[in-house]
């Protein structure tokens, strides 16, 4: 809308206040999310890091999905080495379903010079939904007291798949109240996430494509058409979906990795080639190749 125009007999000061004025600017929605105006974790590679944008979002619930072997639980224990040097300046809360606990691999991670790191890692397993969801719960107090230690602003879930694999069947009963679960813990991990300005990742298996199904993201991995686990009502409580898939096609025989951006809010569908190495996980330049 313009400004109203000046009355005849205004002063010249009046007219130009009013003149000055000038009309708002219209905002990207997407800038008003409040992941946009959290902070971000890097993933510590600037190929990985300008696929994301700069990183994964604080106060934003981060699905990292892929088959078993593509690079998941390598991501969270770079994550969980890389909160304390971040600007977050973190502590980390790892959550695992899966064990043992990769205790040698973390360590292996962890710079030489800087062995305090592993102390800003805090550990605990989760057998079944339940236990998730106390844990949870019980997280509350971990995020506003930290006594001798830096603030937890990551929570790393890895994986919510295999809470799930047992004491469910196809049933309705069963998928009504497995989708119920779903919503709790999305519901409990996003409030920690927007209350504390954490960065939340979970990971996520997968599950081969059976032909008719659709909805769900898709993708090929190791020749097979694959999809996240857990179905659409899982895929509706994450904000952002990364997918890494792998292929035997590398240079003499190694497997080819990518990580694709399903879908998020603040960013468009793209990917990029990632390789595992001792020393981490890094993303590879077109040039590369």
């Amino acid at each position: 809308m313009r400004p109203a125009a000046p009355a005849r007999h205004s002063s010249a000061s009046s007219s130009s206040s009013t003149y000055s004025q000038q009309e708002p600017r219209p905002e990207n929605p997407l800038l008003l999310l409040p992941s946009s105006r959290a902070g971000k974790l890097s993933l510590g590679c600037p190929v990985l890091d300008r696929l994301l944008s700069g990183g994964l979002p604080a106060a934003s619930v981060t699905e990292i999905a892929g088959e078993s072997a593509s690079g998941k639980t390598q991501l969270c224990l770079q994550l969980a080495l890389l909160a304390p040097l971040s600007p977050l300046s973190a502590s980390c809360l790892f959550l695992h379903s899966d064990l043992p606990f990769p205790l040698r691999r973390l360590r292996g991670l962890a710079p030489k010079s800087r062995p305090d790191l592993l102390d800003h890692v805090l550990v605990a397993a989760a057998h079944s939904p339940s236990d998730l969801i106390s844990l949870l719960s019980r997280a509350h107090h971990l995020l506003t007291h930290h006594p001798g230690r830096l603030p937890v602003r990551l929570i790393l879930i890895d994986s919510i798949a295999s809470l799930f694999r047992a004491d469910f069947d196809a049933s309705p009963a069963d998928l009504k109240r497995r989708s119920a679960l779903f919503f709790r813990i999305s519901a409990k991990l996003k409030e920690l996430a927007h209350r504390h300005r954490c960065v939340v990742v979970v990971t996520n298996q997968v599950v081969d494509v059976v032909e008719g199904e659709a909805g769900n993201t898709v993708a090929w991995s190791s020749g097979r058409r694959v999809s996240p686990a857990l179905g659409i009502a899982w895929a509706n409580c994450v904000n952002t979906r990364l997918f890494l898939t792998r292929d035997a096609d590398g240079p003499g025989g190694s497997a080819r990795r990518r990580m694709k951006v399903a879908f998020a809010p603040h960013l468009p569908e793209r990917a990029c080639e990632f390789v595992i190495r001792r020393d981490g996980v890094f993303g590879v330049e077109p040039a590369e190749r």
